[in-house]
């Protein structure tokens, strides 16, 4: 019986990810709509101040189901999504160094919650503190820049999200 759940378990991984990149385009836009309203010199006031973009009306609920599957994906990906969808704010962002890594991971965690919670208030959905116990921090062997990731997530990392080694 291990055996078959194992199976299961894998096949709808193998979906999920295989979605992800059918997906992907469709993926970059809808990011790219998301953050059309953020501005390179907004960066630094929302990292300073712990803001995130606004949600509008983007309805959480349909995915809330795959909410699992969603925290599988690592900041990384996240970050080379949004590099794609709008590489100048990813680029204000990366200025910050290790604050603007701290915010990525923040944001991801950000993200993720209002998966979890699509009824939370939309007027909550721009601020966001993770319990500090969530992170650990990663430092890349090639560029020597650290940034915070979740702790289940640390033996998984494979590129850097600054020099993306």
């Amino acid at each position: 019986m291990a055996i078959k759940k194992r199976l299961v378990k894998a096949g709808s991984s193998f979906a999920f990810w295989f979605f992800v990149e059918m997906m992907h385009d469709e993926i970059v836009k809808s990011l790219r709509k998301y953050l059309a309203s953020i501005q390179p010199e907004d960066i630094p006031r929302m990292v300073r101040k712990g803001e995130f973009p606004p949600v509008g009306d983007i309805d959480f609920s349909s995915v809330s189901d795959y909410s699992g599957h969603l925290e599988k994906i690592p900041l990384v990906t996240l970050v080379e999504h949004l590099a794609e969808a709008r590489p100048d704010l990813v680029k204000a962002v990366q200025d910050l160094d290790k604050r603007g890594a701290e915010y990525l991971a923040k944001l991801r965690l950000h993200l993720l919650d209002l998966v979890k919670h699509p009824e939370k208030p939309l007027a909550e959905s721009t601020k966001y503190e993770p319990k500090e116990e969530e992170l650990v921090r990663a430092t890349c062997d090639q560029c020597g820049k650290s940034w915070p990731v979740p702790k289940d997530e640390a033996s998984s990392i494979d590129k850097c999200p600054f020099c993306r080694q």
